[in-house]
């Protein structure tokens, strides 16, 4: 899971590169000042907005943004919502789910397709785990990679197309958070496959903060959306990150930051899946909008 600006991150890795440096040392003043000062760190990686010019982050500050993800998801999610509610006034159902595709493809920068793409490619290599390590850190994107891409892609859109119009809005603004708040069982079961990196920073930072703050807020936006069947979501979004991320360990001998940005886009695309089963044999509906 890469960004090619402002960070260098190859093979899911953080470090020094481009503009974005991870440093270590500087205490800042008490936990919830630093808690909240996380959160323009993890709208940073999580979407191309740059709030500062130079992005210099304390390891601990880093840590506590892991929190944070699930509400950037909210923020993907209500932009995904907002803009699913004008689409429908101008095109069918199926033109502007494909918009809706690109667009949260953009806000994400394409960090977390990335990760799928070098996840795929990497599993795909038919050698021992540092040839699959070398793979995904290559940055280039051989043939499963592009059919994951593609597979993955032409399943939100069937997904996001074929949401019920009674549950449409909900399930777009759930689905960013609950996939996002994935790092969370992922980073606690899997160890990281290489000493450094992404997967390594995730596994560290989840506690004592981050992991609570995450799943606080997931299972609140679940709830508040789609009351007692939201708790299940999160469940089945866990459950389908948790398997691609074990499928990428066998191989790899843990997981990388790649392997948490196709858990992500799995979990979201499969959290679709699941309300359009659920509302349409009755067993959710949306609590509200």
């Amino acid at each position: 899971m890469r960004r090619r600006l402002p960070a260098a991150r190859r093979d899911g890795d953080v470090r020094g590169g481009g503009r974005v440096r991870l440093r270590r040392g500087h205490r800042a003043g008490g936990l919830s000042v630093r808690t909240l000062a996380a959160i323009p760190i993890a709208l940073e990686f999580l979407t191309p907005l740059r709030l500062r010019r130079v992005q210099t982050y304390e390891d601990r500050t880093f840590a506590q943004a892991l929190g944070w993800y699930p509400l950037i998801g909210l923020l993907i999610g209500g932009i995904l919502a907002l803009l699913d509610r004008g689409l429908a006034e101008l095109l069918p159902p199926a033109p502007a789910a494909a918009l809706l595709v690109a667009v949260l493809a953009l806000v994400s920068g394409g960090l977390h397709l990335d990760g799928v793409a070098d996840t795929a490619d990497g599993m795909a290599v038919q050698g021992d785990r540092a040839e699959r390590l070398g793979v995904m850190s290559e940055g280039n994107t051989g043939p499963a990679g592009v059919m994951a891409l593609v597979l993955v892609l032409l399943a939100e859109w069937a997904a996001i197309s074929s949401l019920p119009p009674d549950a449409r809005t909900a399930a777009l603004i759930v689905a960013p958070v609950l996939a996002r708040w994935t790092v969370v069982p992922v980073g606690a079961l899997f160890h990281p496959a290489r000493p450094r990196g992404l997967g390594h920073s995730i596994h560290a930072g989840l506690w004592p903060t981050a992991a609570p703050i995450a799943t606080l807020t997931a299972l609140a936006v679940a709830g508040a959306t789609f009351g007692v069947a939201g708790l299940v979501l999160v469940l089945i979004a866990g459950v389908a990150a948790v398997l691609i991320a074990g499928a990428a360990s066998r191989l790899i001998h843990g997981v990388t930051g790649d392997v948490f940005g196709a858990g992500i886009e799995v979990a979201q695309v499969v959290v679709w899946f699941a309300v359009i089963a659920s509302v349409e044999r009755g067993w959710a509906t949306a609590a509200l909008f």
